[in-house]
C-alpha cells in the first residue's frame, strides 16, 4: 500500500539550464559585492566571483563525495577566499543575496506540475528530498508559493539544513517520518540515478526516474519505472501499486 511520495526539486519539478545558472551566478555577484561595498570591505567584483566561485567548488566536490554542507559553510569558504573576517550577520546576509539571486533568476516549473501534484495530495502527504548547493531551501520554498504548490507539500529536505545529501539514507528515512511511513509503502521521484534512484532503493523505497529534463542519464538498472511526462505519472503509480 502506497501511503507517501517523496520529490526531487531540481530537474525534476523545476528545470534549470547551465545559461541560467550562470545569469544567476552573475547576480550573486554583484548583490554580494553590493552587500560588502557597503560593509566597507574593499572587495572588486571579479574578487566576489572567484569567492562564489570557490564556494561552489567546495559544495560540488562534498556533493560527488555524497556529503552535505550548509550554505552559509560556503559563504565560509568563499570569506577564506577573498582573505577576509565576516561576522555572523554578514555570513546571514550574503546567504539572503544568494537566495534573491535564485528568485530573480529562477529555474522553471515543469509542464504539469502543478495539477497532477495537486490531485496526488489528496491521496497521498507528498515530500521533497534536495541537495541545495548555493540555493538555500527556505528560497526554493518561498518559489513553490509563489508558485501555489508548496501547500500540496507536507515535509521538506533539504541538503542545506540536514548537511546530509542523497544518496544518504537518512534524507529519504528522515523525510518519511515526517510524512508517517515507511519505506516500503513510499516512491520517490527523481532525475538523477546515482543520489535519488540509488539512495531511494537503498533507503528501501520504489523509485520513478523522471526524464522530462534530464537526458543524460542512461545508466539505469534500478529504477522501478521510467516517465518523461507528468501526463503519465499517475498511472504509473496506480502501475506500481498492483
Amino acid at each position: 500500500m502506497l501511503k507517501a511520495i517523496t520529490f526531487d526539486f531540481w530537474q525534476t519539478l523545476y528545470a534549470d539550464s547551465e545559461e541560467n545558472w550562470r545569469k544567476r551566478q552573475a547576480i550573486r555577484t554583484k548583490k554580494c559585492h553590493a552587500y560588502l561595498k557597503r560593509r566597507g570591505y574593499a572587495c572588486k567584483l571579479d574578487d566576489v566571483g572567484f569567492g562564489l566561485e570557490e564556494a561552489y567548488n567546495l559544495v560540488n566536490t562534498l556533493w560527488h563525495q555524497h556529503r552535505g554542507i550548509s550554505v552559509k559553510r560556503c559563504m565560509m569558504r568563499f570569506a577564506e577566499a577573498l582573505q577576509i573576517q565576516l561576522e555572523e550577520t554578514d555570513l546571514d546576509h550574503l546567504v539572503a543575496c544568494l537566495g534573491a539571486a535564485f528568485l530573480e533568476a529562477p529555474p522553471i516549473m515543469i509542464a504539469n506540475v502543478k495539477p497532477v501534484v495537486s490531485r496526488l495530495s489528496e491521496n497521498y502527504p507528498l515530500g521533497i528530498i534536495s541537495d541545495s548547493a548555493l540555493t538555500p531551501g527556505s528560497f526554493a520554498r518561498q518559489l513553490m508559493d509563489q508558485h501555489g504548490i508548496l501547500q500540496f507539500f507536507t515535509a521538506f529536505t533539504f541538503s542545506d539544513e540536514t548537511e546530509y545529501t542523497k544518496p544518504q539514507v537518512p534524507q529519504f528515512h528522515s523525510t518519511l517520518a515526517q510524512l508517517n511511513a515507511t519505506p516500503a509503502e513510499a516512491v520517490h521521484i527523481g532525475d538523477i540515478f546515482r543520489t535519488d534512484i540509488v539512495g531511494a532503493k537503498n533507503a528501501g523505497m520504489k523509485a520513478i526516474r523522471f526524464t522530462g529534463f534530464n537526458k543524460t542519464e542512461t545508466n539505469d538498472t534500478l529504477s522501478d519505472a521510467v516517465v518523461d511526462d507528468y501526463r503519465q505519472l499517475e498511472t504509473v503509480i496506480a502501475e506500481l501499486l498492483k
